[in-house]
């Protein structure tokens, strides 16, 4: 008998172990030690249109083979992929009222490579590998219902990068007081810095490519 689980909770590992009382298991590293494989960074902006300057300041200063950009919203994220098409790149767009079949048919060409940029909401957290996402965005910082910050859905989101023995970059966008505890509060429960980002400064920006 084989068992398959992306994440074992313990109820999960007691009710493995009752089917099958002495196992070989295969474990492969936690997750959050895949964070030493990432820079992370933080940006401060003041509206959803800086985050947007933010966002095209990136692309302007450092190549970005593949992109995923997660949003909290369906809404927020139909408008940021309707911008970023307007300047010219190659955008799919998955969110959870998609058919099961859509989502498949978007993410097989994102893995294609048919499209650069994939923005998405939290639909795409967790279970999607694609080697040439270089760069993951939180354009929306994840929250949960009570609006505390959601350390799982952030360690999954940027988990998508960094992948198969690759460097990767994740980045930030934070607009408000409230984000910004958020963001502390993150860096708190993973004993990693978010170092800050001036995306006005392409020197700046061209530094954390290298």
């Amino acid at each position: 008998m084989l068992l398959f689980s992306a994440t074992f909770e313990d109820s999960v590992w007691k009710f493995a172990q009752k089917v099958v009382p002495d196992p070989n298991v295969i474990k492969l590293k936690r997750e959050e030690e895949t964070l030493d494989t990432i820079k992370q960074y933080y940006v401060l902006c003041s509206s959803r249109d800086e985050k947007f300057q933010a966002l095209c300041n990136l692309y302007g200063a450092i190549t970005i083979a593949q992109a995923m950009i997660f949003c909290h919203t369906r809404k927020t994220a139909s408008w940021l992929a309707a911008e970023l098409s307007k300047e010219g790149h190659q955008v799919a767009l998955l969110s959870g009222e998609m058919m099961v079949e859509q989502r498949a048919a978007v993410i097989e060409r994102f893995r294609e490579g048919k499209e650069k940029v994939l923005v998405t909401t939290n639909v795409c957290a967790r279970g999607i590998d694609v080697e040439q996402v270089s760069v993951v965005i939180n354009f929306d910082l994840p929250v949960d219902k009570d609006g505390n910050p959601d350390n799982e859905t952030y360690l999954h989101r940027i988990g998508r990068t960094g992948r198969f023995g690759k460097r990767g970059l994740a980045v930030n966008m934070v607009d408000s007081k409230h984000s910004m505890n958020i963001l502390n509060r993150i860096q708190e429960h993973f004993n990693k810095k978010i170092e800050r980002l001036d995306t006005d400064d392409l020197d700046e920006i061209e530094k954390i490519a290298n």
